[in-house]
């Protein structure tokens, strides 16, 4: 599926990636030897969680996602329509995905089935099958590492806008190619 896609068709990866916490995340910085700066201690999460329901199309090279409080099969059939609106309905989608529950539901097979998506599993253990798991790594590096945001908010702009540059830096890289 991921070298060559059938004609009239996409190959979309989706996955979940959180839960996301209001709380200090480790990272890696230059701090002053006798006094360095001090992550505070959290136990509650006051502010509940957010997870991140995502998706990379690997012929286009972009990847996308909407956030959400939980990750239920209520909110991944919610994720999987908003998906349908980026492409034509006679263009077939191959959704790539791992074997949560919510992901098997009976809902969401009926409304893969009608709406001309087809849901292909990953086998259990081997989520690297899944190209999606790697872009949650530059996720988490450059947008999570080293932060302490106080709103959910906060931690949802700051993941926005490091897509938007990975899907601009992707396209620019696209385009250097076909000009060599």
């Amino acid at each position: 599926m991921y070298r060559k896609c059938p004609n009239g068709s996409r190959v979309v990866c989706f996955d979940e990636f959180g839960p996301f916490e209001l709380r200090p995340q480790y990272g890696m910085h230059w701090a002053q030897r006798r006094h360095p700066q001090r992550l505070p201690a959290t136990y509650t999460r006051h502010h509940g969680v957010r997870h991140l329901l995502a998706f990379f199309d690997v012929n286009r090279d972009q990847f996308w996602g909407y956030f959400f409080q939980r990750k239920r099969w209520q909110e991944t059939l919610r994720a999987f329509k908003r998906l349908r609106t980026h492409y034509p309905r006679r263009e077939r989608i191959y959704l790539i995905l791992d074997n949560f529950s919510p992901h098997r539901r009976p809902e969401i097979r009926r409304w893969a089935r009608n709406n001309n998506v087809r849901l292909v599993w990953t086998p259990t253990n081997a989520s690297w099958l899944n190209r999606i798991e790697c872009q949650f790594t530059e996720i988490r590096k450059f947008s999570l590492d080293n932060t302490f945001f106080q709103t959910h908010r906060q931690l949802q702009r700051a993941v926005r806008r490091f897509i938007r540059y990975r899907n601009m830096r992707q396209r620019n890289k696209s385009k250097k190619k076909i000009q060599h």
